[in-house]
C-alpha cells in the first residue's frame, strides 16, 4: 500500500487517534514522559558538542531498540505455543 494513498492516510489517522488515547490514559507512560522531559531539559542546558549528543542519541536509540525487540520476541513466544 502506497504511503500516500488516501486509505493509508486512513489508517494511519485511526491507529494515531487510537494509540494517543490509550497512553493519554496511562498514569505509568505518562510518568515515564515526564521524566524523559525533565532529562531531555538537563542535556538541552547542559550545552553539549554536536558529536557528544549524536553519541548520546545513538546509544539511547539503540538501548530502546534492544527493548523493543525484548518485549518483541517475548510477546511472539508467548503466543507460539498457542498457534
Amino acid at each position: 500500500m502506497e504511503k500516500d494513498s488516501a486509505l493509508y492516510q486512513l489508517m494511519d489517522t485511526r491507529m494515531n487517534g487510537v494509540m494517543n488515547g490509550i497512553v493519554s490514559g496511562d498514569g505509568e507512560y505518562q510518568a515515564i514522559l515526564r521524566k524523559s522531559d525533565i532529562y531531555s531539559g538537563e542535556l538541552d542546558r547542559m550545552d553539549l558538542s554536536k558529536e557528544i549528543r549524536l553519541l548520546i542519541d545513538r546509544y539511547v536509540s539503540e538501548q530502546n531498540a534492544l527493548g523493543s525487540r525484548f518485549g518483541m520476541l517475548d510477546y511472539s513466544k508467548a503466543w507460539e505455543p498457542l498457534i
